[in-house]
């Protein structure tokens, strides 16, 4: 077998997703031995990733954050922190999505095996820890996404 970029070379390993042969310049030219083709489709899908996470960011995080911001400061009257109050409780609202991903990455899959009941308790505790999570998972992952959005 020889490579698919170039034909006078022989294919010392294969693309992990097409099974295309790659000569050794090509093996060695991203992290895994991928052809140009698989990488510039796993790129495409990396972005589209990227674009959903800062839609759902917009579209849930923030109305979670402003009805937070309205929940608590009717609640508590603070007029000496008044636009710190607003920005934090905005910023952990916009969070929950990034927090809820983060969370979903670490929790085991012995969850799926839940009655209604603990499944119910199950969001409820993962929607309140994804709110703290999102606090320092946000700007990471805001930062993440950009990158792979502008590379």
């Amino acid at each position: 077998m020889n490579c698919i970029n170039h034909p006078s070379e022989s294919a010392v390993s294969q693309c992990q997703v097409c099974g295309k042969g790659l000569c050794v310049d090509c093996t060695n030219k991203f992290s895994k031995p991928i052809c140009p083709d698989c990488f510039s489709v796993s790129r495409q899908k990396q972005k589209r990733a990227a674009v959903t996470e800062v839609i759902l960011t917009l579209l849930i995080g923030l109305p979670v954050g402003i009805i937070l911001d309205l929940l608590v400061n009717d609640t508590y009257k603070t007029p000496d922190s008044f636009w710190e109050s607003h920005f934090f409780l905005i910023y952990m609202g916009l969070g929950i999505v990034a927090g809820w991903k983060t969370l979903t990455r670490i929790t085991p899959q012995i969850f799926l095996f839940l009655p209604v009941l603990g499944w119910l308790l199950y969001f409820v505790i993962m929607a309140v820890f994804s709110l703290f999570a999102g606090l320092i998972a946000f700007p990471i992952r805001t930062i993440r996404n950009l990158s792979l959005f502008f590379k």
